[in-house]
Parts: C-alpha cells; sequence; structure tokens
C-alpha cells in the first residue's frame, strides 16, 4: 500500500531529506542481507517485507520532495 501525498508528507514531516535517504540506502541494505540468505527464505521473512513496505514509503516521499520542489522551482 502506498500512501497519499498527504499522509507522506505527515508521517514524514518530522524527517529531512538527508534523513530519509540515509533510511532508504539502510532498509535496502537490510533487504539485500536478506536476500543473500537465500529468495525462499526471504519471501517469508517478516522482517523483510517490512522492510520493503517502509522503503516504499520513505522513496515515494523522497520523490514527492523532488517533484514538489521542481515544480516551486518552475514557478520562479
Amino acid at each position: 500500500m502506498i500512501a497519499s501525498n498527504e499522509d507522506l508528507q505527515t508521517m514524514f514531516r518530522n524527517s529531512t531529506t538527508e534523513e530519509l535517504e540515509a533510511r532508504l540506502t539502510q532498509l535496502e541494505n537490510v533487504i539485500s542481507h536478506l536476500r543473500s540468505r537465500g529468495l525462499s527464505w526471504a519471501y517469508d521473512c517478516r522482517e523483510i517485507r517490512i522492510a520493503e513496505h517502509n522503503s516504499g514509503h520513505v522513496f515515494a516521499e523522497l520523490r514527492r520532495r523532488k517533484e514538489e520542489s521542481a515544480k516551486t522551482q518552475d514557478r520562479k
């Protein structure tokens, strides 16, 4: 489930873009580590499903911020 732009903005309003980028990198490392243990095991692992879900939200928020920044710059 991907949240709406308003939900993302609310969820991450206290996080900087740098913090979100670091968090995304951390989640990607967790996912990579768990997958390296074996693909079938990783897909059954609760931890990887949570990491994938969270990385989707963080990625969506970073994309939302980038698009918002581009719109702001276009208006100037």
